[in-house]
C-alpha cells in the first residue's frame, strides 16, 4: 500500500468542474451541461475525504476531533469572507424582503442546512434563482451533512467487521433509488435533498475504498496496462465533455444520465495521474484554477447575482464575464491571504477558535437581519416604504372558507367574504387569489358575497391538469374536482369568474428575466396523451375551460372568464428603481403592447374561439386598466399595480375590480 501523495491531475479535475459551473452561470447556452460541475465536485470530495478516513483508520490514528477541525480550517476561512461581503453588500443593494431572505439563507448556510431551506422555498411561487446570492451554498450543506455521518458509519462498520465495499454499494443503490423516487413524487425536494445526492459522494468513496485496499491508483490486474490507463482516462474525459455540451437543465437531475459524467470522473481518477488525460489536467495553469476552485465557487455566484439584481435581471453579457473575472481575482486573493494561512496555521487551536467565533458572529448578525424584517429603515431602501403595503399579498385562506370543507381538503386559496343569499364564485389559480381583495370589496357594496376557491398553478379546468410528474398531475385533478363540486353544490353562488394564467400553460415558457428558469411543462391530461393524439396544450386548455363552464352553466350559474393580465417579466419593485444600479435603467416596469399582444395571441385565440361556440361564457378583458399609450405598466398614477412579475397587487385588484364586477353581475362583456 503506497503512501498517499498529492495528485495534481485531481486539482486539474477540480478546475474543470468549477470552470464548467462558472461558464454555465454566465452563459448557459455556451455550456448547457455546466451545472454538472457540482456533481463532479461531489465525486472528487467523496474520494479524497474518504481516502483520508480509510488510511487514518487503517493506521489507528483517526480522530473525530481532528477530522472536524480540519474541515473547519478548510471550509470556514473563505466561507466567512464571502458571507460577510455578501451580507454587507446586500445592505446597499437589496429591498427589505430580499435582504431578509438573504439573512435566512446566510444563517442556514452557516449551520449547513441551506439545502433544506431551499427545499421549503421551491415551488410555483419561488423567486428566480438569480436573485438569491447564496443559493450555490446548498451543495456545501449537502457535503457537510454527508461528512457528519460518513466517518461515524465507517468507524462502526470497521468495529463490527462488515464488508465495507458491499455496504458502500448498497448505499449507492439506495440513495440513487431514493433520487428516482423523489423525481416521481416530490420534485420540489428532488434537487436539494441530501439523500438524493449522497450516491454521488459515495461513488468517490467507492473508488477510495478500492485504492485504500489494493493500492493508490490500482486497477484490476488484467487491465493494469499503460495503454489501458490512457484509454480509461480519455474515456472518462470524453464522457465528461459529452455531458457538459450535450446535457441541459430541462431533464430531471440528478438522474440515470448523470452517471455518464460521474463515472467519467471515476474513470479519470482511477486511471492515475500518469495517463495522458491526467497529464493534460496537471498543466500548471489548470492546476492553479483547481487550487482556488473552492473560493472561486464561493465568490462567483454572489457576484453574478448582484450584477443581475442591479441590472434588473437583464445585464449585458460583458458585465457577467467581468463578474466572472472578478471572482477569479478574489478567489486568488482569498486563497493566498485567507485560506492558506488559516488552513495551515502555526498555532492550530487559536486559529480554530477564531474561525468558530467568526461564524457565530455572522450567524447572529444574519438572524438579526431576519428578525428586523430585512432592515426596512435602511437609507438605501427608504424610498420604497410607501409601496410596501401596496404589494403585500393577502392571506391564502381563512377559517370561514375552510369550514366549508372537510379537514385538510380545502383548496390552497380559500377565502369567504360577506356570506349572503347571493354570492360570486371566484375560481382559478393564483391569479384568482390576487383579485379577491378588490372583487370582494366591490361585490360587498353591491350586496354580494364572494367565495374564492383556487389552486396554485392548477386552474380549475375539468380534464386538463398541470404537473411535472404523475403525482402532481393527479393531485391537480383532485383539486379541480374539489373546487367545481363545491361551487356546484353551493346554491348561493349565482355567478362565477374564472381567472387563470394563460400562455404559460400553453407553452411551458415563462416571461422575462424573472421567469428565465421556469421549469413547468405545458398543460396536459392525466393520463398523458398518446403520441397519436391530436391534443395540443391549447386544445386541452380550451376543452377544460369548456367542460368547467358548461357544468356551471347547466346549473344556472352565469360564467365569465378573465383574460390574463399583462406580465411584467421583472419583480414589481423594479418599477420603483433598484437601490443600486450599474447602468441607467429606463422603463423597467413597462412592456410594449406589441410584445404583450404577441405573448397572448395563441392563448387568446383559443379562448375567444371557445366563446364563439359557448356564447353563455362572457370574456372579461381588463387590459384597458393596465395598458396606456401602447405600453402596459405596473406603475400608473404613483400606484404599484403588481405584487410581483405577473400577479396584481391589492391596489391592482381594486383597479380592475369595476370591470370584473360589471361583467359578472350586470352581464356586460368588456
Amino acid at each position: 500500500m503506497s503512501a498517499l501523495k498529492y495528485r495534481s491531475d485531481i486539482d486539474g479535475l477540480r478546475a474543470l468542474a468549477v470552470l464548467s459551473v462558472v461558464i454555465y452561470h454566465v452563459s448557459p447556452q455556451s455550456l448547457p451541461g455546466g451545472f454538472l460541475g457540482v456533481d463532479i465536485f461531489f465525486v472528487i470530495s467523496g474520494y479524497l475525504i474518504s481516502l483520508i478516513v480509510f488510511r487514518e483508520q487503517a493506521a489507528g490514528t483517526f480522530s473525530f476531533a481532528d477530522f472536524y477541525a480540519r474541515r473547519i480550517r478548510r471550509i470556514f476561512p473563505a466561507l466567512a469572507v464571502v458571507l460577510l461581503a455578501t451580507v454587507v453588500f446586500g445592505a446597499f443593494s437589496l429591498f427589505a424582503d430580499e435582504y431578509r431572505r438573504l439573512g435566512i439563507h446566510a444563517a442556514s448556510a452557516i449551520v449547513f442546512l441551506l439545502n433544506f431551506q431551499l427545499m421549503g422555498e421551491a415551488g410555483y411561487f419561488d423567486v428566480a434563482s438569480d436573485s438569491k446570492p447564496l443559493l450555490h451554498l446548498w451543495s456545501l450543506s449537502v457535503e457537510e451533512q454527508f461528512y457528519l455521518v460518513w466517518p461515524a458509519l465507517l468507524v462502526v462498520l470497521g468495529r463490527v467487521r462488515w464488508r465495507i465495499g458491499l455496504v458502500i454499494g448498497i448505499l449507492i443503490v439506495g440513495s440513487f433509488g431514493f433520487a428516482i423516487y423523489l423525481a416521481n413524487k416530490h420534485l420540489d425536494a428532488f434537487y436539494f435533498h441530501p439523500l438524493a445526492r449522497f450516491w454521488e459522494l459515495l461513488l468517490g468513496a467507492a473508488l477510495a475504498y478500492c485504492h485504500n485496499r489494493f493500492g493508490i491508483n490500482a486497477l484490476p490486474t488484467r487491465i493494469d496496462q499503460p495503454w489501458m490507463r490512457h484509454l480509461l482516462s480519455f474515456t472518462g474525459l470524453g464522457a465528461i465533455f459529452f455531458a457538459l455540451f450535450m446535457f441541459d437543465g430541462r431533464a430531471p437531475h440528478p438522474s440515470g444520465l448523470t452517471l455518464i459524467p460521474l463515472l467519467g470522473t471515476v474513470f479519470l481518477m482511477a486511471s492515475g495521474g500518469s495517463a495522458v488525460a491526467g497529464r493534460l489536467l496537471a498543466l500548471k495553469p489548470i492546476v492553479w484554477i483547481g487550487l482556488i476552485s473552492y473560493p472561486l465557487y464561493l465568490w462567483h455566484w454572489p457576484l453574478l447575482t448582484y450584477i443581475r439584481v442591479m441590472e434588473s435581471g437583464t445585464p449585458a453579457r460583458g458585465l457577467l464575464w467581468i463578474g466572472a473575472g472578478a471572482a477569479v481575482l478574489l478567489a486568488g486573493l482569498t486563497y493566498r491571504f485567507i485560506e492558506q494561512p488559516l488552513r495551515h496555521p502555526s498555532r492550530a487551536r487559536p486559529a480554530l477558535a477564531i474561525l468558530v467565533s467568526t461564524m457565530i458572529v455572522l450567524f447572529v448578525a444574519s438572524l438579526s437581519v431576519v428578525a428586523s424584517e430585512g432592515l426596512p429603515g435602511r437609507t438605501s431602501v427608504g424610498y420604497v416604504k410607501a409601496a410596501e403595503a401596496q404589494i403585500k399579498r393577502e392571506p391564502a385562506s381563512d377559517e370561514a372558507c375552510k369550514n366549508l370543507f372537510a379537514a385538510g381538503s380545502a383548496p390552497v386559496y380559500c377565502r369567504l367574504h360577506n356570506s349572503g343569499k347571493q354570492m360570486i364564485g371566484l375560481i382559478g389559480d393564483s391569479h384568482a387569489h390576487v383579485l379577491f381583495p378588490g372583487v370582494s370589496e366591490l361585490a360587498g357594496k353591491q350586496g354580494y358575497g364572494t367565495l374564492l376557491l383556487a389552486n396554485s398553478g392548477c386552474p380549475p379546468l375539468l380534464g386538463a391538469v398541470t404537473g411535472r410528474n404523475a403525482a402532481e398531475r393527479q393531485s391537480c385533478a383532485q383539486s379541480i374536482e374539489t373546487i367545481v363540486k363545491a361551487v356546484l353544490s353551493d346554491k348561493r353562488i349565482v355567478t362565477v369568474v374564472i381567472a387563470s394564467r394563460g400562455p404559460q400553460y400553453l407553452t411551458g415558457a415563462g416571461f422575462g428575466p424573472a421567469e428565465a428558469n421556469y421549469s413547468y411543462p405545458p398543460i396536459t391530461t392525466e393520463p398523458l396523451p398518446t403520441k397519436q393524439s391530436q391534443l395540443t396544450p391549447g386544445k386541452i386548455f380550451a376543452d377544460g375551460l369548456l367542460n368547467t363552464s358548461l357544468q356551471l352553466h347547466q346549473r344556472g350559474i352565469r360564467v365569465s372568464y378573465l383574460l390574463q393580465v399583462p406580465e411584467l417579466g421583472v419583480p414589481a419593485r423594479n418599477c420603483l428603481g433598484r437601490p443600486l444600479v450599474l447602468t441607467p435603467q429606463t422603463n423597467m416596469c413597462t412592456v410594449e403592447y406589441e410584445v404583450y399582444r404577441d405573448r397572448m395571441q395563441s392563448y387568446r385565440d383559443q379562448v375567444l374561439g371557445l366563446a364563439q361556440t359557448a356564447p353563455y361564457m362572457r370574456i372579461i378583458n381588463v387590459e384597458q386598466a393596465l395598458c396606456i399609450e401602447n405600453k402596459c405598466s405596473g406603475f400608473i398614477g404613483n400606484q404599484l399595480l403588481y405584487a410581483d412579475d405577473n400577479h396584481l397587487s391589492v391596489i391592482g385588484s381594486k383597479r380592475v375590480a369595476p370591470i370584473i364586477i360589471k361583467a359578472a353581475i350586470e352581464g356586460e362583456v368588456r
